[in-house]
């Protein structure tokens, strides 16, 4: 048998599963997948994207994965080319996501002989993978069982949907000599592998002081616990997740707030619901380990053996119906306060324009699908945005800044195949420069209708408010922590052709958000991080302040 072969029938394996997103990086040893795709993508049975920075690439199906709802595939050659691929696999993993890692390499037995460009990348992601096979052009029985382990554990493993590493071991001839079985492919209309099923409904009776978390977990699961949870009359705090596309206006907007405020001890709930996985704050996760508060912790994606320290696993479910008789004295303080504070938040907003002010907008311009950075932006969503449903899309498993600008491209590529819908992303300086790669998109390839927007305060703000801060690790913080680059976005986006705009006060923002997005642009807000740390501090104190004033 041959490469050509291998790569043909790998290719129709995944198109077979439903698979028709791929990115691919360019490489030698990948040659046959890539003419396969090539040929393919004329036949009009996949969608292709070509980038030349194999991070970027795995990051761009992510975001295809995570907003299409379908798996998609990334392919690279061998070498260093595929390590590169490992920060979006961990992603991946720990966000459930589905995506398939097709690596080029040369046959096993060259590792150790010297062979250019050959390392041990079978299994390299270790437990990030849920399954990796290595298939060898020269061993064809074992292909259909390979394939078929691998797509199985692509969304049907036991932890949960997440990334497979399929190993391709190519010998030369890299290239057909004749285009005879790239026309053979065509697209089997095939629906894919069903997901293993959760019990589809659970039933949970609640006492009457509780309080509800909703954060990252599945729509149903989301969707079932904030509208049932908020019809009963529980106070619900929707951290700022995807879970807030389905958040409505009797959800707390001040949660994040609340959770660390009085209340807690004057109103304290004797029970706590956490829906889904909250990753934004101390608040939640130390309340769930308080021992006199009772814990239930729901979960749709894989068991968790000890939620949150609570000694308890979590229970599995794709959605959720909370019942009880509400304490109606408990449920009117957390409103009270839940209002008071939603005051402050809102006049700080008008008053000052920072980062959070900035956030805020953004968010109240309801694109159809918002793509927000860790750190800073999705935290400043938390803290400044009304709970009304809109959708969001972030890289929360495990919390990195890569790959953000092309993990909003693929989520926007996704998005708009289905909605003609604006698609906005919200970074920080240095979550943009980290992926500032994904701009080099080549005139052929698709480019969505997207705005990212760049929060440019010129370094690591998010650093100010953690331990680090402090005014005792001053004479050390702007170096190892603040890392100032002081580059210039408007010429780094000229050398990708990518428009930009550079806004400093409220009115210009909201004036270059109001325009039409034709492909990508830029928009950057110039914002200062002086006092940063005095200023977030303040800013919790009040509205903390306003809520306590409520029951005092």
């Amino acid at each position: 048998m041959s490469a050509v072969e291998l790569a043909h029938e790998t290719l129709r394996a995944l198109l077979d599963a439903g698979i028709r997103d791929y990115v691919l990086s360019p490489g030698s040893r990948n040659t046959p997948l890539s003419l396969e795709l090539a040929a393919a993508e004329r036949a009009g049975v996949l969608r292709l994207h070509v980038r030349i920075d194999e991070r970027s690439a795995s990051f761009l199906a992510l975001g295809l994965a995570k907003a299409g709802g379908v798996p998609a595939a990334v392919v690279t050659t061998s070498g260093t080319a595929v390590a590169n691929l490992h920060p979006a696999v961990v992603e991946a993993s720990t966000s459930h996501t589905p995506i398939v890692v097709i690596s080029a390499n040369r046959p096993l037995g060259l590792l150790g002989t010297g062979a250019n460009q050959t390392i041990d990348q079978v299994g390299m992601f270790g437990s990030a993978t849920r399954a990796a096979v290595h298939l060898d052009d020269q061993r064809p029985g074992d292909w259909a069982v390979l394939l078929k382990e691998a797509v199985t554990e692509l969304t049907s493993a036991s932890g949960g949907a997440g990334p497979v590493q399929i190993d391709l071991g190519f010998t030369a001839p890299l290239v057909p000599d004749a285009p005879w079985r790239l026309h053979e492919l065509a697209d089997p209309q095939h629906e894919g592998n069903p997901r293993e099923q959760l019990p589809e409904l659970v039933d949970v009776a609640l006492p009457p002081r509780t309080v509800v978390v909703v954060a990252e977990c599945g729509a149903a699961l989301a969707a079932s616990s904030i509208e049932s949870a908020t019809a009963a009359g529980f106070p619900v705090h929707v951290e700022a997740s995807s879970a807030l596309g389905w958040a409505n206006e009797e959800c707390l907007r001040s949660g994040a707030f609340l959770l660390s405020s009085a209340l807690l001890s004057r109103w304290r709930p004797e029970h706590l619901v956490i829906v889904g996985r909250p990753t934004l704050g101390r608040a939640i996760p130390a309340l769930a380990t308080e021992s006199d508060i009772d814990v239930t912790v729901v979960h749709d994606q894989g068991n968790l053996a000890d939620a949150f320290q609570t000694g308890h696993a979590a229970r599995l479910a794709s959605a959720v119906s909370f019942t009880g008789p509400v304490d109606p004295e408990f449920a009117a303080v957390w409103r009270r306060a839940d209002l008071a504070a939603a005051t402050v938040i809102d006049e700080e907003s008008a008053r000052r324009f920072d980062a959070g002010a900035a956030a805020h907008q953004v968010a109240d311009t309801y694109p159809g699908l918002l793509v927000v950075a860790s750190s800073n932006p999705i935290r400043d969503l938390d803290t400044r945005a009304a709970r009304r449903a809109r959708r969001v899309l972030l890289n929360r498993g495990a919390a990195g800044i890569d790959g953000m600008v092309s993990t909003a491209i693929g989520a926007a590529l996704a998005h708009q195949r289905e909605h003609n819908e604006p698609v906005t992303a919200l970074l920080g300086d240095l979550a943009f420069l980290h992926d500032s790669n994904g701009l080099l998109i080549a005139a052929s390839e698709p480019r969505p209708d997207l705005s990212i927007v760049v929060i440019n305060n010129d370094g690591g703000a998010i650093f100010a408010s953690l331990e680090q801060g402090a005014s005792a690790y001053a004479d050390d913080f702007e170096r190892v922590f603040g890392t100032p680059l002081g580059v210039d976005i408007a010429a780094l986006c000229a050398a990708s052709g990518t428009p930009h705009v550079r806004c400093r006060d409220r009115e210009s923002l909201r004036a270059a958000l109001a325009g039409t997005t034709r492909g990508i642009r830029v928009i950057e807000v110039q914002v200062s991080r002086d006092h940063e740390r005095e200023r977030r501090a303040d800013f919790a104190r009040r509205v903390i302040a306003a809520a306590d004033a409520t029951h005092a």
